[in-house]
């Protein structure tokens, strides 16, 4: 087919299929992130076909460029990219490794870390992307506590028993997207929940030993109270004195509380707060804003002191972020 064709049906979906290398680099962009894409041989012709659908929190795909391809200059586009080879095989290049993704071994890339991909002619893939913020908010739910540093999952994912979960729902969810379950949107909004879900607990990352499933421990009142207290007025002068004040118990037995439930002290859980806070702010910040003003509105003004922290959490500097979003 010398030109494209694009089909889309609300409950299924999209379909496009081309041979034209500008028409297929714009449609992945679109749907993924920016890239440069060239066929490996002169010789050889695309013969494209991607399948797609965005649920509410993920989108979930499956692929094939029909001929032995290169992917470079890909940007960062906020994502995680689950990919998993069906037939054939890709080699996925990395800040820091380079992983041969075959049926056995899927890869799990964060957009801003995937530097270059190769495709085979008969590879055929599996993406699910899942955006940054639906990961990091499902896992501050999980820890009860906002995340001191950017998550980041090992890159390689060999397909086991121990993810077992992890793939019947993303299998369940391929089958929705070829039109073979049926499925009513509360259905698939649950499976879409547990996938992410499974794959926080069971995927190996920098969060895993505090992710797998614990024995319940509900934190006291007290450190609930603070808790609230703290996401009520992160952007407002708040002491020590006032949090102790807050919990009615002693300074100690609020320490204690902090350590035991939330893994870290009362004032470096409200840091982490106030960071999430600024993040989301140089993310949708409109015109003319600057790190100074987001930092100020959320109690930093060691600004060096802010940006280090930043960094620690988020993997980018604050003007980074800014940049990168605007």
């Amino acid at each position: 087919m010398a030109q494209g064709s694009l089909n889309a049906s609300p409950s299924r979906g999209t379909w496009f299929a081309s041979r034209d290398l500008f028409e297929v680099r714009n449609h992945i962009a679109n749907t993924y992130c920016r890239h440069d894409l060239q066929v490996a041989s002169r010789d050889a012709g695309l013969d494209t076909w991607h399948r797609h659908r965005r649920l509410k929190k993920i989108g979930i795909g499956e692929m094939s460029y029909g001929a032995d391809v290169a992917i470079n200059g890909i940007e960062d586009s906020d994502i995680v990219l689950l990919m998993q080879p069906l037939a054939g095989a890709a080699e996925i290049g990395t800040s820091s490794q380079v992983v041969d993704s075959t049926p056995a071994r899927a890869s799990v890339v964060d957009s801003g870390h995937l530097r270059r991909m190769r495709w085979t002619s008969n590879c055929v893939q599996r993406v699910i992307e899942i955006p940054t913020a639906v990961l990091e908010n499902q896992a501050m739910i999980m820890l009860g506590r906002p995340l001191s540093q950017r998550l980041h999952f090992a890159e390689a994912m060999p397909i086991d028993p121990s993810l077992a979960h992890c793939w019947h729902y993303a299998s369940l969810l391929s089958l929705e997207l070829a039109g073979g379950q049926g499925f009513d949107s509360a259905v698939i909004d649950n499976l879409e929940s547990l996938f992410v879900l499974k794959l926080l607990e069971s995927h190996p990352s920098n969060y895993s030993d505090q992710l797998r499933p614990q024995p319940c421990k509900i934190a006291p009142q007290h450190v609930r109270r603070v808790e609230q207290y703290m996401l009520a007025h992160a952007d407002q002068p708040i002491t020590l004195e006032k949090l102790v004040e807050v919990s009615g118990v002693s300074a100690r037995a609020l320490f204690d509380g902090f350590r035991k439930f939330r893994g870290t002290s009362p004032m470096a859980y409200l840091r982490s707060v106030r960071l999430q806070r600024a993040h989301e702010d140089l993310k949708n910040a409109g015109p003319g804003a600057s790190v100074t003003e987001i930092a100020c509105r959320w109690e930093f003004y060691q600004f060096g002191r802010f940006a280090a922290q930043y960094k620690t959490m988020f993997g980018e500097l604050p003007s980074e972020t800014l940049r990168r979003f605007h």
